[in-house]
């Protein structure tokens, strides 16, 4: 066999590799983003966050609402879930895909780049998936979160671990900075689940009692 036929065929392998690859990370994100895999995602922040019905929870950048959506079914009619977004666009979509799932408990907040837009102890649980790495003013935000909580109130962070040979390791944020920059504002670090999802890690912080 030539040399030129051993490269193409090798070419072909390679290619084929990577739409494999490609196929398994879109799968793989469909599970998480809006299949079962969300779902189970919402059960463990449940557990995690010690989430019951009545409770009022806070998501920051929640996107398109899907997990808020999953959430309000968890706090059930007496409770409410504060959706926050700096998008109108998402804002709009945040009511449409709570409508879709026939919840009522969903507050839409428009939110700024340095204000988490939250009305002061309004929440037992504030979380955000995979958006502390876009804030622009984390000490602003830390702080507005601390605000919004009230004694004793629980904030989840999961962001991405982004090991090196992964390219959207430019998209995460180190562990330990959250932790320093978080503990800074006046949380309490509770504990870390570091293997929260393939990509992702868990940090969980309190608010002290009075």
């Amino acid at each position: 066999m030539t040399l030129r036929r051993v490269l193409f065929r090798a070419s072909l392998a390679l290619a084929g590799l990577a739409v494999g690859l490609a196929g398994a990370s879109y799968a793989a994100a469909w599970w998480f983003q809006r299949g079962p895999g969300l779902e189970h995602e919402a059960d463990r922040l449940t557990r995690v966050a010690d989430v019951r019905p009545g409770m009022t929870l806070a998501e920051i950048g929640a996107g398109s609402g899907r997990l808020a959506a999953r959430m309000a079914r968890r706090v059930g009619e007496s409770g409410r879930v504060y959706a926050t977004e700096i998008s109108p666009f998402l804002i709009e979509r945040i009511g449409q895909v709570a409508a879709a799932r026939g919840v009522t408990n969903v507050s839409r907040i428009l939110a700024g780049d340095r204000d988490t837009g939250l009305p002061p102890a309004c929440c037992e649980v504030i979380y955000m998936r995979r958006v502390y790495h876009h804030l622009k003013d984390p000490p602003a935000i830390n702080s507005g979160l601390y605000a919004a909580l009230r004694p004793g109130g629980r904030l989840v962070v999961i962001d991405f671990l982004t090991p090196g040979w992964l390219p959207l390791r430019r998209h995460g944020v180190d562990p330990s900075a959250v932790k320093s920059q978080v503990s800074a504002a006046g949380f309490r670090f509770d504990r870390a689940l570091d293997r929260w999802s393939l990509l992702d890690y868990c940090l969980v912080f309190r608010k002290p009692d009075r």
